[in-house]
């Protein structure tokens, strides 16, 4: 599947807001037992968002665990209104969750915002593995 454009012919890149801002002061409630190197990780992704703002439409909404999170957080909430909530968000086409998807959350640390990227970069890599592998092979004399 192709990634969606804007007006501008810039990639559509869905992404949480609450996950990308989870170390902005105010967001503490949505970074409880969230470990200190995800908070880092995710301090890379938001600068490197910010960094490529102008090449990206970046689509921010919320990730079901964060709409969830949300969901808690409304007075008068029951238990059995969240279940049904939770159920509702089991048949969502979520925006990922960056906190929870580490290829993901790297690949975005790097810059790689579409799957085409990804891909393309997940090539070079096993094709520069490959070649490093064949020269290690000649230099240790080793025929195929």
């Amino acid at each position: 599947m192709e990634t969606q454009k804007d007006y501008k012919g810039n990639p559509v890149v869905r992404i949480c807001a609450t996950c990308q801002k989870i170390n902005v002061p105010g967001m503490e409630h949505a970074s409880l037992g969230i470990d200190q190197k995800i908070k880092d990780e995710m301090d890379v992704v938001n600068k490197k968002i910010i960094e490529k703002s102008k090449e990206f439409c970046f689509s921010h909404g919320a990730c079901n665990p964060h709409l969830y999170l949300m969901y808690q957080s409304i007075p008068g909430m029951t238990p059995e209104r969240l279940e049904s909530v939770k159920e509702k968000l089991k048949h969502n086409t979520p925006i990922p969750c960056l906190l929870q998807n580490e290829p993901l959350r790297h690949a975005f640390m790097k810059g790689l915002f579409t799957k085409e990227e990804i891909q393309k970069a997940q090539q070079s890599t096993q094709q520069s593995n490959q070649q490093l592998t064949e020269r290690f092979k000649k230099l240790a004399g080793i025929k195929s």
